[in-house]
Formats: structure tokens, sequence, C-alpha cells
């Protein structure tokens, strides 16, 4: 079978299908591939942080998924001998400043995955396809071919497509092919996951809790991480299992899961039903290229992170977010096709701070583990209070920036990214900060930017209105105007009373002029033809 599409995304976990309802927001076809028949029935990724959830906020599922989380204020971990023992002590629960219509949760990947699945579902745009592997693609100056497999039926098929996205993991075979590098280490320790069912929602605390790492000196386990699912009877293990490999003779048989369990939650005659299992590598790596030619990587085939922190799904869907409306003014005929390079400049700086939070919260865990093993209480305290960085991340979450790509410059000094802090900021690069817009605080300023441009001008800047009227009726690119009214003196605001902003379809702005020019028209035409043409 041959066949058209304008994309092709190669992976159906949470940021192939974030791409796929971004796509269809935009209306633009695609095809995705998905090599399993379905969903994963594996917890993995288990956060759902701040600039996630606005996203998901916007698509309208961020109630779904809360519905399917821990209740708020779990993101904390609790150090003990076993679930039901000692507890040497626990982080803090990130405050919520107030920097977003939203906030973080905590449930698991394959709930994420279900959500967006149905979602993506409802619309007639774009074709999802499971049991579907890519086999390979061939790249021409006009288009790139894609062929694909059945895996039921063993047909092949062959997509003709303007852009091929990789958001098949880790493995990423679109990456392989492609020949681009992967820099950093690819296997700092083998860690094995066990997923298990028993009813623990007798035990103190068990509803709330988001991880527990359990050290015991008389435990035939290292320090094992166990993480709450659900708040009631799913728990996922975790420990390390060797270095660049596994050093076990073989897989923890069901009894020694049942064991394990049993020794990490204190309850020796625990009813303990094995679910399944993965084993991965802790890595540390950043693809040295996000694109070439036609194809564009996206997630775990693009990086690689320590889960501590939770920043793996998370920049996954964030790269689909920054990337989906640059495909869809190119492929519309709207921007340049030089506009998809600024993807590699703005995600990939990104990629590389998030992965440096997370190795440092890697060696975060094992300076706690030091201190257990010491008996030291001073020490261990010390530690433990240190792990709160470990969580308080909305600086990470909401703080990064573009410097360079699809903005301008406007020549002001780029703020020290603070992980655990965060100031708005109509910076250029920046995300544009959270205003509520309605007395009933049920509307944001991040409600505005969505499928368009958006210039944001300041009360008295009538001029700007005008300009972005003439503008918008000469360009095809869409482009809305937004007035601020009292909110312009809000924290971070530069714009003043007669300045302006031009702001993304993903919410960072391109471009700010906190004054009024000679002719504005002129301005904002130069800083859209900067931008697209």
């Amino acid at each position: 079978m041959n066949t058209d599409t304008s994309i092709v995304i190669v992976g159906g976990g949470p940021v192939g299908l974030a791409m796929a309802i971004l796509l269809q927001r935009f209306g633009i076809d695609f095809v995705l591939l998905e090599r399993n028949a379905g969903i994963t029935e594996h917890p993995k990724a288990r956060g759902t942080w701040v600039r996630t959830m606005e996203i998901f906020r916007q698509w309208g599922i961020e109630g779904r998924l809360r519905l399917r989380a821990l209740p708020d204020g779990a993101d904390f971990f609790s150090f003990v001998d076993s679930m039901t023992g000692h507890e040497w002590g626990r982080t803090v629960p990130e405050p919520n400043g107030g920097f977003s219509p939203t906030w973080k949760t905590i449930q698991s990947q394959d709930a994420v995955e279900e959500e967006l699945l149905a979602h993506a579902r409802r619309s007639e745009i774009g074709r999802i396809l499971h049991c579907n592997e890519f086999v390979r693609y061939e790249e021409s100056d006009s288009h790139i071919e894609v062929t694909s497999r059945d895996l039921r039926t063993g047909e092949t098929s062959t997509w003709k497509a303007a852009y091929l996205l990789a958001a098949d993991g880790a493995g990423s075979a679109v990456r392989r092919q492609a020949d681009i590098e992967m820099r950093g280490p690819s296997a700092m320790a083998t860690m094995a996951n066990e997923f298990w069912q028993a009813d623990l929602s007798h035990v103190r605390g068990v509803a709330d809790t988001a991880v527990w790492r359990v050290f015991a000196k008389d435990s035939p386990y290292p320090t094992t991480s166990v993480l709450n699912t659900n708040g009631r009877d799913r728990w996922l293990s975790i420990l390390p299992v060797g270095v660049e490999n596994d050093d076990r003779e073989g897989p923890r048989t069901d009894d020694e899961v049942v064991r394990l369990a049993r020794t990490v939650t204190g309850i020796p005659n625990l009813d303990v039903k094995v679910i399944n299992r993965s084993l991965w590598r802790l890595s540390r790596q950043v693809a040295a290229a996000f694109r070439k030619g036609r194809v564009l990587l996206a997630g775990d085939a693009a990086h690689r992170f320590p889960p501590n922190g939770g920043y793996g799904m998370n920049s996954g869907i964030q790269d689909a977010h920054n990337l989906a409306w640059k495909l869809a003014l190119v492929v519309k005929g709207q921007a340049a096709p030089r506009l998809l390079d600024s993807y590699d400049l703005e995600r990939r700086p990104v990629a590389e701070s998030n992965a440096d939070f997370s190795y440092r919260n890697a060696q975060r865990f094992r300076h706690v583990d030091e201190a257990l093993r010491s008996g030291n209480r001073e020490r261990i305290e010390f530690w433990i209070r240190d792990s709160n960085h470990h969580i308080h991340s909305v600086g990470q979450s909401l703080g990064f920036s573009y410097d360079e790509g699809a903005v301008v410059p406007d020549g002001t000094t780029k703020p020290v990214l603070v992980p655990g802090r965060y100031e708005p900021s109509d910076r250029p690069g920046s995300r544009f900060p959270h205003i509520w817009t309605d007395l009933a605080r049920r509307h944001s300023t991040l409600d505005w930017f969505d499928k368009s441009f958006v210039l944001v001008a300041g009360p008295d800047a009538g001029a700007w209105a005008e300009a972005g009227k003439a503008v918008a009726a000469k360009r095809s690119v869409p482009l809305c105007l937004r007035v601020l009214g009292e909110p312009y003196r809000h924290e971070g605001l530069q714009i003043g009373a007669q300045g302006a902003v031009l702001v993304r379809p993903d919410g960072h702005v391109a471009w700010r002029m906190p004054w009024t020019p000679q002719d504005p028209a002129a301005e904002l035409d130069r800083v859209l033809a900067t931008l697209l043409d």
C-alpha cells in the first residue's frame, strides 16, 4: 500500500500521542506507527509536572488525569527501613506558588498514555496504527518515504510524507538509521523494575506518599525505591542489579519478588501478586542533533535522563509542544522550512539542563544511602533535607528560556535558572507569565496561546493594536491580538502600558518592545519576517 500524509510519527507512547493531538489541533494529517498492540502495561514515569499539566489543561484532559493521580501534596520521599517500620525522615512537598492555573500531579505513565490515546482517537484527523513497526525510510529533497510492517499480517506499507518524527524511545530505530550520535554515558547502572499487587490500604500514610526509599542494614537487598502507583494496591520496586549489564544469573522468580515485597513492606505474610517486570539502564545522554534533514527526534529518542526528578516524559511532551506549531506552519506554507532548525537550537539546551538536573538527583540519592549506612543522625538529616531539591523544581519546569531559535533577542541578560525557584518574565524566549483574567480565576493569560501567534499589548498601546490588525491582514500567518488591563503591572511583565510582546503558539515570547516606535506595523512585520521567512 502506498499513501500520502503530512507527518509520519514513529512511536505511540506519551510523546508520539502528544504530537498526534497537537497536529490534530492544527489540522495537520499524520500517520502514527506503534509496534505494540496498545499502551504500556508498566507504570514507568510517574510525575506530570506543571508545564505539562498546563498543556493538558489546554487540551481539556487535566481533570481526568487528576482523578487518576495521588492526592495533592503527595510529592515527597519517605526514607525508611520498611514501609511499616522506622522512618529516618521525609522530604517536604513542593509549595504551590501560584505561578500557574494548574499544578503538578503524581500518576503513572500508563494512566497518562490511556488518557492521551482516548483523547487522540476522538478526532478524525490522522491515523493511529498499532501493531505496525517502522522498517526504514528513504529521503529526497521533496519528501520522505517511510516503510512500515503490519506485525499481524506481515504486509508492508510505504508512507510518503513531508517529515518523519522519531518518538520511538531510547533504542530508536529511526535515530539509528539517521546515524545520529548519542552523547554521554549509556549505562551508569542496570536497574530492575518489579511491578506487584498487594493491598496496603491499611498502612498509615500509604495513600499520599510518592516514594519510599527502603534501607535496612539486615536486608538482603540494596536500597530499594518503592513507587506508589495508585495509593492502594499497585507498587513498583526499583533496585540496581548491575552496572553495564544484569549481573544476576537470571530474572527474579515470582517467589523471589514476593519475598522482596514482603521485605520492603515489613509484612511477612503479605499476599502479593506479581504483575510484570522490566529491565532498564540508567543513562545520561543527549543526541548530537535533534534534526537531520526531514527526520526529527523527540522524547527518549532524543534524550535519556536518570528518572530522578521526573523530567523524561515531561521533556518529551514539551518537545512535541515546541515542534508541532513549527511543523504546522511549514507544512501549510506559512513559514520557510528553516523554522524547523529552531527546534534543535531551543530544545537541545533544555534537554542538557534537564539531564544535568536528573543526574545530580541520582547522585543525591547516593549521598543519602551513604549517610544511612553511617548511622550518623546529623549526616542523615542533612542529606534528607538536601533531598528537597530533588522534587522542588518549579524553576526547572517553568523557568527555562530559549536564547536562540524562533526568538528575537532584545539585548537583556538571560537570568540564571534556579531549579527550585521560578521568576515570571516576558523576556524573549521565556514562557509568558500566568495571570488570572477573571475574578472567578477560571481563565488565564495562558489560555490565549494555542494555535496562533498573539500580540499582547499594554492598555495604552492602541498603535500596537492597529499594527497587529494591519499585519494580520497582510500575512497569511495566524495572528491574534490581546490587550492587557491592569495586570500589565503584574510581576515579571516589563512591557508597560505602551509596549507589546509577540507570543508564539507554544506560549513562549518571540519578541518584546516595551514602548511604541514610530511605525509599529513595520516593526511587527519585520519581526515576523525574521521568524518565518
